[in-house]
């Protein structure tokens, strides 16, 4: 029997130069950058000699933003970059996990990186100091995206036929939609923030499985209500809500543009049915200057943010119902001390807000206290 321990090992070396230049004419500000980027991988099963090896020319990834004052409360914005996503160590190695027998996994030493070019306009609005509006289109396409694969090979450690989880290279995905937020202080003690974010996003696995997943329309919300009470009380209700949506296009969050995934793409087809959840968070805060606060939150109220997930493959069709992070009461201090400069935590994205409590952009809860 093959042994069941590998030792491997990897040399991954990339070389990039980076140059920007930013100014501003009047009302209008831009800023370019252009970074060049080669990359060189080599592995080796030391058991065996057998050696793999893949490498990048170098490639260009320019980016651009350009904004447009159009007075002292309205603002037009627009970007476009271009970036790269390399295959990590364990997308790489090409030894099977067997551990779990019904999730047996490996590695793709023939990955290559993927490429991402994304465009983004954007519109930002404030009334009357109390209330903002920004609003957003975004396309966002990715060649040779690295997803997750099942194919059927012989299994080393038993000789017989077994799915194994791979990666591979699919042909490409794309993603575009339009956003909408709203920041609203509605007196001096209460805030509200809605997102509702509209998008359309398609994998093509043509060269994986002969087929593409279809495209499908998908909506997702947030909801936070900030309420500052006496007694340096302060509490927040937070909501999220995801529609109906395929199969997730890749690993990454939205980051600039798109809808916020979890998990990374089958070359099965299939998709998510909605769910929500629903977050209450009570903060105290005591002593000068409120160095020391108790934060006391509560995750999933309702126990509705459970994923159903349906797939199907040339293998298997598979039911998958997911609670991942079950309802949680945590009890959290914190005590400030020393000058701390604020304007370091600062954003000057007209979208955010200082939150003690808060979600990504589909199912995982975060709670922090500041």
């Amino acid at each position: 029997m093959p042994s069941t321990s590998s030792n491997y090992k990897n040399n991954d070396n990339v070389y990039a130069a980076y140059v920007s230049f930013s100014n501003s004419i009047g009302k209008f500000g831009y800023k370019v950058g252009l970074r060049g980027e080669s990359s060189e991988y080599k592995g080796e099963l030391t058991q065996t000699g057998e050696k793999f090896s893949n490498s990048y020319p170098v490639s260009l990834f320019p980016s651009l933003f350009l904004s447009q004052k159009l007075n002292k409360d309205r603002e037009l914005q627009l970007s476009y970059t271009r970036r790269v996503n390399r295959p990590n160590f364990f997308q790489l190695i090409p030894f099977a996990d067997s551990t779990d027998r019904l999730n047996i996994t490996r590695g793709n030493p023939n990955l290559v990186p993927e490429f991402t070019q994304s465009l983004e306009a954007s519109y930002a609005k404030t009334f009357n100091a109390n209330h903002s509006l920004l609003g957003s289109v975004y396309f966002k396409h990715t060649d040779d995206l690295i997803t997750s694969y099942l194919e059927k090979v012989t299994d080393d450690a038993t000789g017989s036929e077994a799915l194994i989880n791979t990666f591979t290279n699919a042909n490409s995905s794309y993603s575009y939609g339009t956003e909408l937020t709203l920041i609203n202080k509605l007196t001096k003690w209460w805030d509200i923030s809605t997102s509702v974010n509209l998008y359309n996003s398609k994998i093509n696995t043509d060269n994986v499985s002969g087929s593409s997943q279809d495209a499908m329309w998908s909506m997702f919300g947030k909801f936070n209500s900030n309420f500052k009470l006496p007694a340096s009380f302060d509490v927040q209700l937070s909501a999220t809500f995801q529609s109906k949506t395929n199969l997730p296009i890749n690993n990454n969050p939205r980051g600039f543009g798109g809808p916020g995934m979890s998990q990374a793409q089958t070359a099965a087809q299939g998709y998510i049915k909605a769910f929500g959840g629903v977050d209450l968070a009570v903060k105290k805060s005591f002593l000068k200057n409120n160095a020391l606060s108790a934060t006391l939150a509560v995750s999933d109220i309702f126990r509705t943010m459970k994923t159903i997930q349906y797939s199907e493959s040339e293998y298997f069709t598979q039911y998958y119902s997911r609670l991942r992070d079950p309802q949680m009461l945590r009890l959290t201090l914190a005590y400030r001390f020393g000058k701390v400069d604020m304007s370091l935590f600062k954003r000057k994205s007209p979208g955010h807000r200082k939150q003690w409590y808060g979600r990504d952009a589909v199912n995982r809860f975060n709670m922090t206290s500041l």
